[in-house]
């Protein structure tokens, strides 16, 4: 059996396709979601969800959330006397799904399918293996997160059916992503992607905290704890704002009652850059799709932030079309991720349904060359083009001398590099051979994963050598990751016998 996971920024979720449908596994506090946070106890033992995220308000020191942003990065958290990194937190987030799932399902998990945001980049993908990994699981798949929510959506809805043009809008705690598809019978294929990997619903309770700083005239120095519980109390003005038009913060800081209410019109003001923002990704990507706004028949809504009214409002302002929740916006994801599971399984309750996904970004690195007035320039040379469908292999054929290459790869969402991020270097050396320069094939392989690979094939030494795209952001190499994988291993989940009791003790100690 094949667990989907949802891994979120906010909070995760694990399904599985089971008895003909998906069933979301509830975790040990009876929830459905699990909060990505993840705290360490007395005993040095890991403590996730509900509970982790109770303690973050008394025991910040000892709490890390929102750490998925840096996922494929070399940054470091610090919990209790520790420094793990995000891929490590999210390992154990992994981890306490996992335990769950096995809990429930009365037998051993093994394999998974793990969703991420479809703009996440070549380090970033690596990281969630990697974090797989440490977890304990043979990750089998990873999906982008629009992609899982139209599975969801689309297995229900394909059998006779004329061809149709569905978008997918889909608003976590901190990524955007749009895809746009075409989904006919037995097929569903991603035509356009757009997003931002920094732009989510908590951007959004963030506009809510500095307003009521602002208004209250507090500064920066207020301790960890009372930046928690103002977090806290901004979340749930956010959501009455959209359920009642108005929300209202009471907060107790450095001794003092501060108040602030603030409703939907002056909310939708101060986030017009947010709003601004997320009307030009999906413009864009109906743009880069080639079809129109009325030719799209369908609006799937994903993630938390779609729930947010002012969002809504704006999103049906755009596409001109009252918006629905064919799905739970929260379970979507997780969904398509178990649909998935299933039909890798070759479930036979799973129709056969065949899905494409697409590259999004431009993929290239520089050559030397020269202006018309003949000053040195450097061009861009494009491997793979944005939205190529995947998988896919770029071959092109160099002479090189020998010895020592490096080959920087940069992606992009433009064709020019202009808001260029590299993604990885491509080490490797070029033997010597009886020939003054050697021929080689370079090959850039973007798999099923969005995972790039590099390899060089020299025919003159019939050899192919596969080369690693290092990244500079994650300088570890393969010892330092098998000391971590070895140092998480003999960390241990705390085994709460009633986690009920400690989340409400949690609570009440919040309370006082």
């Amino acid at each position: 059996m094949i667990l989907g996971i949802d891994l979120g920024t906010s909070n995760s979720m694990a399904a599985v396709y089971k008895d003909g449908e998906v069933k979301i596994i509830p975790s040990s506090f009876g929830s459905y979601v699990t909060p990505s946070v993840v705290n360490m106890d007395e005993e040095g033992s890991f403590i996730t969800g509900e509970l982790a995220k109770e303690r973050k308000i008394t025991e910040p020191l000892n709490t890390v959330d929102m750490f998925k942003r840096k996922m494929g990065s070399n940054h470091l958290f610090n919990i209790g006397s520790m420094q793990l990194s995000a891929e490590e937190l999210s390992a154990v987030v992994l981890k306490s799904l996992k335990s769950d799932a096995q809990k429930f399902l009365g037998e051993e998990v093994f394999e998974a399918i793990i969703s991420v945001p479809a703009f996440f980049n070549n380090p970033q993908r690596e990281a969630v293996l990697r974090a797989g990994k440490l977890a304990g699981l043979n990750v089998r798949k990873i999906i982008n997160e629009p992609t899982a929510a139209a599975l969801a959506y689309g297995v229900e809805n394909t059998e006779n059916q004329e061809e149709r043009v569905v978008i997918v809008l889909d608003l976590g705690g901190g990524t955007f992503d749009i895809s746009i598809m075409e989904i006919c019978q037995n097929t569903m294929e991603v035509v356009a992607i757009c997003g931002d990997n920094k732009l989510g619903g908590n951007d959004f309770t963030e506009v809510i905290v500095e307003l009521f700083k602002e208004a209250n005239n507090i500064d920066s120095q207020i301790s960890e704890a009372e930046k928690v519980m103002l977090w806290k109390k901004a979340e749930k003005a956010k959501i009455n704002i959209s359920n009642t038009g108005v929300g209202t913060i009471e907060c107790n800081i450095r001794g003092q009652e501060y108040t602030y209410t603030i409703n939907e019109a002056e909310f939708e003001k101060a986030c017009f850059i947010l709003l601004e923002k997320i009307r030009h990704l999906i413009i864009r990507a109906i743009d880069e799709s080639g079809y129109k706004t009325e030719e799209i028949e369908d609006v799937i809504m994903v993630g938390g932030g779609t729930k947010l009214s002012i969002v809504k409002k704006m999103m049906e302002r755009m596409l001109d079309k009252e918006l629905e929740y064919k799905i739970n916006p929260d379970e979507a994801v997780v969904m398509g991720a178990a649909m998935q599971g299933a039909l890798i399984d070759r479930n036979e309750d799973v129709k056969e349904l065949i899905m494409t996904d697409i590259c999004p970004y431009y993929i290239f690195y520089y050559t030397s060359g020269s202006s018309d007035s003949g000053d040195p320039i450097r061009k861009p040379v494009i491997l793979i083009p944005k939205n190529t469908t995947i998988p896919t292999k770029h071959q092109e054929i160099v002479e090189l001398p020998e010895g020592f290459k490096e080959l920087p790869l940069y992606q992009s969402e433009d064709e020019y590099g202009i808001n260029k991020v590299e993604i990885g270097k491509c080490k490797y050396i070029v033997p010597k051979v009886e020939e003054d320069k050697c021929k080689i094939y370079q090959n850039t392989i973007y798999d099923n994963n969005g995972i790039l690979r590099f390899e060089i094939h020299i025919p003159a030494l019939n050899k192919t050598y596969s080369n690693t795209i290092v990244s500079d952001e994650l300088n570890m190499d393969e010892e330092e990751v098998n000391k971590r994988l070895d140092r998480l291993n003999n960390l241990t989940l705390a085994d709460w016998k009633n986690n009920e009791n400690e989340l409400l003790l949690a609570r009440a100690e919040n309370a006082y």
